[in-house]
Order: structure tokens, then sequence, then C-alpha cells
């Protein structure tokens, strides 16, 4: 499954590029407000510049978490449309997730939380959790689960292979760590932090896919069962 999910992104990426671009612009537009704030030190000069901004970050922010979590559900309707020979607009799917934002957005609240403890204790809890939530947005997506059902029963139908899944869930996290981000506390040009952000981004989105991709939403949906190798 770990060679099928790589075969899947790098014979899709095109597409999910493209579904994925909203996001990244965003968050990029994001970033680069915030840019003038990398050299400021002062508790004064910061509060005044979230002043002067309020509206422009919070108009963003508004707009940011929308497209993310619309993502969520446009990843899991792209992979089903995939599998099953189908084709589907990015900007459909985008949309199919966006009907579905409050389920989404209550469980990745949730999962989010429960998952940042897990990461306080020593990270390995973390990677096991996101592991075993991994499921919620297929739940939400296919089986029209509320928010906690979706939890539960990710936890449940990960149940049999959890092991397997934190294995691959840690390698898909050290990817993540490795992403260029870092280099933003190399380079000084805006432009080229701005494009390190963008590949930041496409980083955190390969994780996503690769990671779904070897969970495989076919098996949920239609046979309600976890792949197997």
């Amino acid at each position: 499954q770990f060679k099928t999910a790589w075969e899947f992104a790098f014979a899709n990426w095109k597409y999910f590029l493209m579904l994925v671009l909203p996001v990244a612009a965003v968050e990029s537009l994001a970033a680069y407000m915030f840019l003038p704030l990398y050299n400021v030190t002062q508790p004064e000069d910061i509060a005044n510049f979230l002043s002067d901004n309020s509206t422009a970050i919070i108009l963003v922010f508004i707009v940011s978490t929308v497209l993310q979590v619309s993502l969520i559900g446009g990843l899991w309707v792209s992979y089903m449309a995939i599998d099953s020979g189908n084709t589907i607009n990015p900007i459909n799917a985008l949309q199919a997730g966006l009907t579905k934002f409050f389920p989404l957005f209550g469980a990745n609240i949730i999962i989010g939380i429960v998952s940042a403890f897990g990461f306080i204790l020593l990270i390995i809890p973390g990677i096991y959790l996101t592991a075993r939530f991994s499921l919620f947005g297929a739940q939400i997506m296919f089986e029209d689960n509320k928010v906690f059902e979706s939890i539960g029963a990710s936890w449940e139908k990960t149940d049999q292979y959890a092991s397997k899944l934190f294995v691959y869930t840690l390698v898909f996290v050290s990817f993540i760590f490795a992403h260029p981000d870092s280099m933003l506390l190399y380079t000084k040009r805006r432009i080229m932090k701005i494009i390190f952000l963008i590949l930041t981004k496409f980083c955190q989105f390969c994780h996503h896919t690769l990671m779904n991709k070897f969970i495989n939403p076919s098996f949920l949906v239609m046979n309600c069962r976890i792949c197997a190798a």
C-alpha cells in the first residue's frame, strides 16, 4: 500500500495541485501579511500592527478556515472519484467539502486538540492518535456521520491495523517536519519566503494525500473494512 500511495500521488499530482492551490494561495497571502512582524520584538509594535490590519486579518482567517475545512472533504471526494475511474472538477470537490463544513470543522477541532495533547506527551502518542482518527473525513462525507460519530467510527475501523497506520503516519509526519518552512529563517527576500511557504503547504498536502490513499476510502464506503497489505 505504501508503494501504491506514492504511485497514486505522482499519477494525479496535477489534479491535487489544482485542488490545493486555493488553500495554498490564501495561506501564502496570510503569511505574506505577517512578514513585517518577523523582525518585530516590541509588544506595542505587534499590537499596533494587528490593530491597523485587523479587518484584513479576520477576513483572510475566515476564508482560509473555510477553504482548509472544505479541502478535507474535497480530498475524500476526489480520492473516491479517481478510484472509481470518474472525473470531478477540483472546484466541485471543494464545494462538496463545503456542504459538510460544520461537522468537518467540529471534528477537526476536537481531533486537533486531542492530538495536540498527544504530541505534548513526547510526540509518539500524538502520531498514534493522528493515525487512528484519520478516517473521520470519509465518515462524514460518505456515511453522513456527525462529529463524534465520525471520530468514534474512525477509531473503531482503524483498530485492526493500528500499528501499521502508526508506522506510516510516523513516516509522513517526518516528511512534514522536514518541510521547507525552516528555509524561512535563512531567507531575507520576501518573494523567496512566499515560494518556500507555498512549497511547505504542498508538502503538507502530499502528507494528507498519501496518508488517506494508504487508507483507501473505497473500502470504507463500499466494503466497510480496513485495507490489508
